[in-house]
């Protein structure tokens, strides 16, 4: 049985649905969008096997060909990203995914309006920093100790000198890294560092950058290339969708998850988003942190307290849209759990497994 494959949420104009131009993973199955009040899931029908039976060449093949999607998508819409492998099963499902996160798809729609990703990777010769750094005067030092002391005797000093050199690359990285971002960052309105993938790297940051100052960010990208002459080498890649700064989630919601969250707000039986709501505020009220000091344990309640609301209020929505039958959790804003992969992380893969 076909199930839906589910690319991004975007705002539509109609109230039907209409192909989008472009195929999805698979090749085959045309993208399409499924609307719900103004807005649309882009998605397309899925047949293969599970994701997390693929291999790792496999998956990095499928990962590509989602962002080939959602990056044809914004060129005529904002698109909110939704995470790789997300799947559901009827075209139901997905207009319930667009009901329960109606509020959060619209707001963080209008947010995204008109804004780009732009991802800036930076990197330079090691060999070349190397050799700045080993002129400078204690690791000279270090160096001169080590070449009059016996062979068992200098291990100390070798690790030293390693610890030496590490640091003082990294103060390098860092100060480069920071003259880098300050000079970018006026012309952006949001930033998110990237892993670094290895000690080449000196910076990899995804900006987010209003559409009409995109021009002003290229000028800037070429000044910076200017100033660090023969010392760095950019890689910028965009405009991409806000991949870095929201992705959308979606995730079944088990019974025993349910009840758990039932439990920490002292609920029981049928729920309401309103007694949630009321509950959550009352024990939030007794339970907040800045009324335990020196409790070490009191974020961590309030926290899951927090994720407790979260999760009944998307399990009332979802029996609401669905009579019951489909309960969906739904996380919009950029977290650690749920990133995807930055560009640059998924082209060093790709480069890997084609090699």
């Amino acid at each position: 049985m076909n199930k839906k494959y589910i690319y991004g949420i975007i705002r539509t104009d109609g109230n039907g649905n209409g192909a989008l131009g472009i195929n999805g993973l698979g090749g085959s199955a045309q993208v399409d969008t499924i609307t719900y009040r103004g807005l649309g899931c882009a998605l397309s029908d899925y047949s293969g096997r599970e994701f997390n039976s693929m291999s790792k060449e496999e998956l990095i093949r499928f990962l590509l060909a989602h962002q080939v999607v959602v990056e044809h998508v914004m060129k005529k819409y904002t698109v909110l990203p939704v995470k790789f492998g997300t799947l559901l099963a009827t075209p139901e499902e997905a207009r319930c995914l667009l009901a329960q996160g109606y509020s959060q798809f619209v707001d963080a729609l209008s947010w995204f309006q008109d804004k780009v990703e732009i991802e800036v990777a930076a990197t330079w010769d090691t060999e070349q920093v190397l050799q700045e750094i080993s002129s400078e005067e204690g690791i000279v030092r270090t160096r001169q100790a080590i070449a009059k002391s016996p062979g068992q005797q200098t291990l100390e000093e070798r690790i030293l000198l390693g610890q030496m050199v590490k640091a003082s690359m990294d103060r390098h990285r860092d100060s480069y890294r920071e003259r880098m971002i300050s000079f970018l960052k006026p012309a952006a309105v949001d930033l998110q560092p990237n892993a670094l993938l290895s000690d080449q790297m000196v910076m990899s940051v995804a900006f987010l950058v209003e559409k009409a100052n995109q021009k002003e960010f290229d000028n800037r990208i070429n000044e910076l290339n200017d100033l660090f002459h023969n010392q760095i080498n950019f890689r910028i890649i965009g405009p991409l969708p806000p991949y870095s700064f929201i992705t959308v989630e979606v995730t079944r919601l088990r019974l025993e998850q349910i009840e758990e969250a039932k439990q920490l707000l002292h609920l029981g039986g049928v729920i309401s988003e309103p007694e949630v709501r009321k509950a959550y505020r009352h024990l939030a009220a007794e339970t907040h942190p800045d009324r335990k000091p020196g409790d070490e344990m009191a974020k961590t309640r309030f926290a899951k307290l927090r994720q407790a609301s979260e999760l009944l209020t998307a399990c009332c929505r979802g029996q609401a849209e669905s009579d019951g039958n489909l309960l969906i959790n739904i996380k919009c804003p950029r977290d650690e759990e749920i990133q995807q992969p930055s560009f640059a992380e998924i082209a060093s893969l790709a480069g890997a497994a084609n090699g």
